[in-house]
């Protein structure tokens, strides 16, 4: 027995009640939150010698996914939701018995990943040893103007300079997502038109304020040329870094980049410039399902 469901009700994301009623004997209601589910996990096992009824099956989700009832033999029952925080629930009018012994079991498959790209909604210089050099500080937000913050060295003196930008990415229903990936893109240029010395810029993240700073990557140089990253910028992954705290939504909510430019030589015309630093964060949907049912 295998049947297909498609999403029929939709409720709010802050209002996951039960909807099902039902009229069989279900002494038992088994309730599970999931991700990604790719390869079968066992829901419920039942006691020795006895089978598995199911009176009726309901699951909610807030991004679309297949989600696949089976036991330790065959395909019971596809649910499929299609519209973002909807529920789909199948009643059956005859207890559904599984082979004694079996368990139900459950997979997932089609998930929808979202991703969504933030850029910064605040940019602000703090000195970096002990100087604070760069120019257009505002334009390392990303304006549409074109003009980009700038560091440019001095005929007679070193620059330097630390620019620090603040992000607003919390989503409104985060709770029912689960983070996949998360993504810095720094688009970025350093320019020596004079070698003299070392041009520098260097990539930090940390995921809060009272953090210090996570070096990412340095790129530096000395020799007349440039490195252009502001149309295919620099990226990476923080994924795991982010995934191991405690609650990595609030990582996610407190986090804050940084680009520091640094000029050791004494000749005009070198430049190190920043456009923009984004995050691109990826999540797949935190899934509920309940099961009605009993053991006999």
């Amino acid at each position: 027995m295998k049947k297909n469901i498609s999403a029929a009700n939709s409720i709010g994301a802050t209002n996951p009640q039960i909807l099902l009623t039902t009229t069989e004997s279900s002494d038992v209601i088994k309730y599970y939150s999931f991700g990604i589910q790719p390869s079968k996990t066992i829901l419920w096992t039942p006691e020795p010698q006895k089978s598995i009824y199911l009176t009726s099956v309901q699951v909610s989700a807030p991004l679309a996914a297949s989600i696949l009832l089976s036991d330790d033999d065959i395909n019971l029952l596809s649910l499929r939701i299609t519209q973002p925080f909807s529920t789909v629930s199948q009643a059956f009018p005859l207890s559904f018995r599984l082979i004694a012994g079996n368990s139900l079991m459950l997979s997932t498959s089609d998930e929808e990943i979202s991703c969504d790209t933030s850029g910064a909604v605040s940019a602000a210089q703090v000195a970096y040893d002990g100087r604070s050099d760069f120019t257009n500080v505002n334009n390392a937000v990303g304006l549409s103007n074109g003009t980009l913050a700038s560091l440019i060295s001095g005929l007679l003196t070193q620059t330097r300079g630390r620019l620090v930008l603040g992000y607003s990415m919390l989503p409104t229903q985060y709770e029912y997502l689960e983070i996949e990936q998360v993504v810095i893109k720094y688009y970025c240029r350093i320019n020596l038109t004079l070698a003299v010395g070392v041009s520098s810029m260097i990539l930090y993240w940390r995921p809060n304020i009272q953090s210090n700073w996570i070096e990412l990557q340095e790129i530096s140089r000395s020799i007349i040329g440039s490195a252009n990253y502001l149309i295919n910028p620099i990226e990476h992954d923080i994924t795991d870094m982010v995934l191991e705290a405690s609650d990595p939504w609030e990582v996610i909510n407190n986090l804050q980049t940084s680009f520091v430019g640094t000029h050791t030589g004494l000749g005009l015309g070198n430049t190190v410039q920043l456009d923009a630093v984004e995050i691109e964060i990826c999540t797949a949907g935190k899934n509920q399902i309940t099961v009605f049912g009993y053991e006999a």
